[in-house]
């Protein structure tokens, strides 16, 4: 069975948010899904001989499950391989022969037996001599090596590579080529580049129209997966028609072949009319959801459709029937071990102790919210920091390889000039190249080792200024919820001190204005040298400002309301001596051109 998350923030993968490939598309190298019967020999590669791919997909699925689930041991691949070797030389088929290093290395590769050159190995032997079917298996088994090792910069390049190799191929020919472009997307999906995962889904949603294909079990797999993942990709942009168009279409498409993927497409359109406020239409989508992940017993799965309900039923004054589906929340997440939907099960839970009047409890579970939520953005924020300095050690090693091609050239030009006679002369003048270009080298990389550590460091201060940012949004939201209807006297004292409760502190204040000097150096000294007479809460005012954020998220960063921001705004103008009709928004434009 298909489980597939529905967590739409980057996907939380699982309890330890772990980038796994297996939940937003699989990771399993072949890509098998519905050929799970164990075999008890391996005499059909003989079956193998002198066919095309298209005829060979059956008997390969079951011999490379087999591999990779434990049905052949390292003896058993041995026989294998040599009754495929012996075979492919005495039949004169160069492409079995391929195979047999296809699947040694594979078997070896993934379990832990050889490390992945073997296979990259076999990759670039395969694609050298033509095989590009058998090359292109391979690419997609190094990209899932790299992933699985968190590798990421590594897996995403290879996954390009296969791009390029699968580009010209039809997918009737190679129906491999659907899902290995959903894996591509689910690269871009995981890491929040969703115009670009949207581009590699809509290419396998598309393909049985352009090729006029059937869906058979095989492409079914990926082609499902394409269309949630593209209405997935569409909300995270704030498209919902879009989204709505391809969760409609996969329910419609699942219906009467897949109860599960009927659950998964009802969970998510319900989710859709939930963020539209068309709460009543939600309703029947999710409590579907819920029953068949109940059924399947995808307990993650049900977390996601009971969150929604159960601020809906808080919203209508349902509050018994509300509090049914948070009880059901708590279970499953216990027993699915995804403990990082705490995050978005404790605002419904703190909105739902506020409308039983009990303060304190509304209070406890706002905070517990803010410190899930800030731990969750940490963990992605590390995943990406991870990957940047992936990116930044992949840029410097290319470097360090053109750097020796370059002098490689050098040297060449310098050896044809000695061989012309010259050796005297050359000999003097080599060494002083020599020392000339070692002193060049040895600067030039000290200039780039500073480079490197500056952008580094400017991008951990970018993150860090976002984690701030982000922070004060979720507060903000969860504040604004509170307020939508009309408090009574006793909610309004509630609504108070839960403003007082998600203030920054002062060492977070230290903090943030350490990173805010990394992103924007000496502004903060500047303004203050400027302008002396500005107090720290106008300090502060103006660096929200700088960050352009609304007037409603300044105001919940500084702990104090709208109108008490106005005021803060007038004492500002009147120490600057600003024009009355002077918006905050422009001054840095105008009267700090610095900035």
């Amino acid at each position: 069975m298909i489980s597939t998350e529905k967590i739409t923030f980057l996907g939380v993968r699982n309890a330890e948010f772990a980038p796994s490939k297996a939940d937003v598309g699989g990771l399993f190298f072949i890509l098998i899904h519905f050929l799970l019967f164990p075999t008890s020999g391996f005499a059909q590669y003989a079956e193998l001989l002198h066919k095309p791919h298209i005829e060979q997909k059956e008997i390969l699925s079951k011999l490379y499950y087999s591999a990779n689930h434990g049905g052949i041991t390292l003896e058993g691949l041995a026989d294998t391989l040599a009754g495929m070797r012996q075979l492919g030389i005495r039949e004169k088929d160069p492409n079995l022969l391929q195979e047999a290093d296809l699947l040694e290395a594979f078997y070896k590769v993934f379990n832990r037996l050889e490390p992945v050159e073997m296979l990259i190995k076999v990759q670039q032997e395969s694609e050298a001599k033509g095989f590009h079917y058998i090359s292109s298996r391979a690419a997609n088994g190094i990209a899932s090596v790299y992933w699985d090792q968190q590798e990421f910069e590594k897996s995403i390049r290879w996954h390009l590579i296969l791009d390029d190799l699968i580009t010209d191929m039809s997918i009737e020919d190679f129906p491999d080529k659907a899902v290995f472009l959903q894996q591509i997307g689910n690269d871009f999906l995981f890491f929040g580049d969703y115009p670009k995962a949207i581009s590699y889904f809509r290419r396998v949603a598309e393909l049985p129209l352009v090729a006029e294909l059937p869906l058979d079990e095989y492409y079914i797999y990926a082609y499902r997966h394409a269309f949630n993942n593209l209405g997935l990709s569409y909300r995270e942009i704030g498209k919902l028609d879009s989204s709505d168009f391809y969760f409609e279409k996969l329910l419609i498409h699942a219906d009467s072949t897949s109860d599960q993927w009927v659950g998964i497409a009802s969970g998510n359109l319900g989710y859709n009319y939930f963020l539209k406020g068309e709460l009543q239409e939600a309703i029947p989508f999710l409590e579907k959801d819920i029953l068949l992940a109940e059924r399947f017993e995808d307990f993650g799965l049900a977390v996601g459709s009971c969150l929604p309900l159960a601020d809906i039923y808080v919203q209508q004054g349902n509050l018994p029937k509300a509090k049914t589906y948070i009880d059901k929340a708590l279970e499953y997440i216990t027993r699915s071990g995804q403990t990082d939907r705490f995050a978005k099960l404790y605002p419904v839970m703190s909105k739902w102790e506020a409308a039983m009047n009990h303060p304190q409890l509304a209070t406890a579970y706002l905070d517990s919210a803010l410190i899930y939520q800030k731990r969750v953005n940490e963990k992605f924020s590390a995943l990406q920091l991870m990957r940047a300095n992936q990116e930044v050690m992949a840029s410097r090693k290319e470097k360090e390889i053109q750097i020796l091609n370059d002098q490689a050239e050098k040297n060449k030009v310098i050896r044809n000039f000695i061989i012309g006679g010259l050796a005297v002369l050359l000999v003097g003048f080599l060494v002083v190249y020599r020392i000339r270009e070692e002193r060049n080298r040895a600067e030039q990389k000290l200039k780039t080792i500073a480079l490197d550590k500056a952008n580094l460091e400017l991008e951990n201060a970018r993150n860090l200024l976002k984690i701030y940012i982000q922070k004060i949004n979720s507060n903000s939201r969860i504040i604004q919820s509170l307020e939508d209807s009309p408090p009574s006297e006793e909610q309004q004292g509630l609504i108070n001190e839960l403003k007082l409760s998600t203030i920054l502190t002062e060492s977070d204040w230290d903090t943030f204005q350490r990173q805010f000097d990394k992103v924007f150096p000496n502004l903060i000294r500047d303004l203050s040298s400027k302008y002396p007479n500005l107090s720290p809460a106008e300090m502060r005012f103006l660096l929200l400002n700088k960050l352009e954020m609304p007037s409603v998220e300044i105001a919940n960063a500084l702990g104090v309301s709208p109108a008490s921001l106005r005021v803060t705004w007038h004492r500002i103008r009147k120490k600057l001596d600003l024009p009355k009709d002077f918006p905050f928004s422009s001054f840095f434009e105008k009267y700090f051109s610095e900035a």
